[in-house]
């Protein structure tokens, strides 16, 4: 009953989107990231039902670069209409903490539609080395000072921010190599290159034995790896951190779109076949409000302000 007052509610606002010639306008769907990626992915996972509950076209927008700031910014620049969307990630929150040419406030700066998903990430080792559970890493790591090091997708990105946290909880000094993307960082991983990383897509990897994953960083283990812990699970407090992927509107788009919005998405993820993919993807599908969303952001602002005072981290 709930899924049909949901549809009703949908087909009564559908009016919104409807162009004066009758004609269903196309939502845009921007996406700050090269076609894919984990977010974009599950973004054209989303967008194929989404474009089902609300009868109208929907058409995925890759918009890559500056940290997700490109894609981001027109977003926020783009007419309030409720044709123009931005599908992304916690970067959108970590963003204006580690660029100084970004202004936004991430409280502020968008309407909030709902978060479609949320997903650990795996705390990933070269199979060599001698740990094979999270413990046996802190405890390596602790008897190795400065000898062990961990990739990122570069300065201010999630996986450097998680490596310092890291660090700070576990008081180990881990030397951080930053690479151009979380894939360029696991690959040296797999190639012993470098001894750790965290990582969303791991599993294939693991499978071939070139990387061993010691944990998942959320507070509830993966789909993929039933057996993996959740760092939790493994004896550490404190890191249990989600990605996420949310939808955000243009700042001054009318409440009666964005609640039309977080409905449709809503009704989306209730799809079996969007939640049998989003298990291959080691996604969780998460419906909600909007201001669940907001609530998100605020969490990611809060804890890695607070990694960066405590890191003494410089960005220019």
């Amino acid at each position: 009953m709930k899924s049909l007052a949901r549809r009703a509610v949908l087909s009564a606002l559908g009016c919104l989107l409807i162009s004066s010639a009758g004609a269903a306008e196309v939502l845009r769907v921007i996406v700050p990231y090269a076609a894919g990626g984990i977010t974009d992915i599950g973004a054209r996972v989303i967008c194929e039902q989404l474009g089902l509950v609300l009868g109208q076209p929907v058409v995925v927008e890759n918009r890559p670069g500056g940290g997700t700031r490109i894609g981001t910014s027109a977003v926020f620049a783009a007419k309030p209409d409720g044709n123009t969307v931005l599908l992304t990630n916690i970067a959108y929150s970590i963003l204006p903490l580690v660029d100084p040419s970004v202004k936004y406030d991430a409280l502020t700066a968008a309407a909030p539609v709902g978060i479609a998903s949320v997903y650990p990430v795996a705390v990933v080792v070269n199979a060599a080395l001698p740990v094979k559970t999270l413990q046996e890493f802190i405890e390596y790591a602790r008897k190795n000072p400065g000898k062990l090091t961990y990739g990122s997708a570069g300065p201010g990105s999630g996986a450097h921010l998680g490596g310092e946290l890291l660090k700070s909880l576990t008081r180990t000094h881990l030397v951080h190599i930053p690479y151009r993307s979380t894939s360029g960082a696991l690959t040296e991983v797999a190639a012993g290159r470098i001894d750790l990383t965290f990582d969303a897509t791991a599993t294939q990897l693991a499978s071939t034995g070139k990387v061993r994953i010691l944990a998942v960083s959320g507070n509830q283990r993966d789909p993929r790896m039933s057996d993996v812990p959740t760092v939790a699970e493994a004896g550490l407090k404190g890191l249990e951190t989600n990605s996420w992927l949310g939808m955000f509107a243009p700042l001054g788009t009318p409440q009666p779109v964005i609640d039309r919005l977080n409905d449709a998405l809503n009704v989306a993820l209730q799809n079996q076949g969007l939640k049998a993919r989003f298990r291959e993807l080691g996604m969780i599908p998460r419906s909600g409000s909007p201001r669940e969303l907001i609530e998100q952001v605020r969490y990611d602002r809060d804890l890695y302000q607070r990694v960066i005072r405590d890191a003494n981290l410089k960005f220019e």
